[in-house]
């Protein structure tokens, strides 16, 4: 492992990671703590979303991860942990901050459920008596995790809606599971 300790820290939040070898180990910890495997584009908002490390040196990190043999290309872009970035990840894992850790796995598990969400809604438009129906669902396998009817006056007006859900959707559902817990 490259233990080059200077990055670009613009964008990065005090408390953040200003160390290539700290980006390199929260990545490799990432994908041995998250239930879904990993992806690219999971991993650099999950390092981002907070201004944990910088995007070009997270997107660079997992480039070197991949060349090292920390980490290997599964499917769908996924990111997976060789005995290479395990053994790295063992010796060198109390080099990131607990909070930091933390901080990056809720957010690697809050995008991979905002894309599960995004990527199971079915929303259609039926012709109702006086106007249209916007059925809205959103499943996770073969459970319906969510669905809601909404009544619009016209087409445009229901399609409108459809297309705000679709938009929206992780942030209606957590908006609404929010409100009932």
């Amino acid at each position: 492992m490259d233990y080059d300790n200077s990055t670009f820290n613009e964008g990065v939040s005090p408390g953040g990671l200003r160390s290539t070898t700290q980006i390199k180990l929260l990545l490799e910890y990432l994908a041995s703590a998250l239930e879904e495997p990993l992806t690219r584009e999971v991993a650099v908002e999950a390092l981002t979303t907070h201004m944990l490390a910088n995007y070009f040196e997270t997107v660079q990190a997992i480039e070197e991860l991949l060349r090292n043999g920390s980490l290997t290309k599964g499917e769908k872009d996924t990111l997976l942990l060789t005995d290479v970035g395990r053994e790295s990840l063992g010796e060198l894992y109390g080099e990131i901050p607990a909070s930091v850790r933390e901080r990056a796995l809720a957010d690697a598990a809050s995008v991979q459920l905002r894309k599960r969400i995004e990527g199971s809604t079915v929303c259609r438009i039926e012709q109702a008596e006086s106007g249209y129906n916007v059925i809205c669902r959103i499943l996770h396998k073969d459970n319906i995790l969510m669905e809601l009817t909404l009544h619009a006056v016209d087409y445009e007006q229901a399609d409108k809606i459809r297309n705000s859900f679709n938009d929206n959707t992780a942030k209606i559902y957590g908006q609404i599971i929010s409100m009932l817990y």
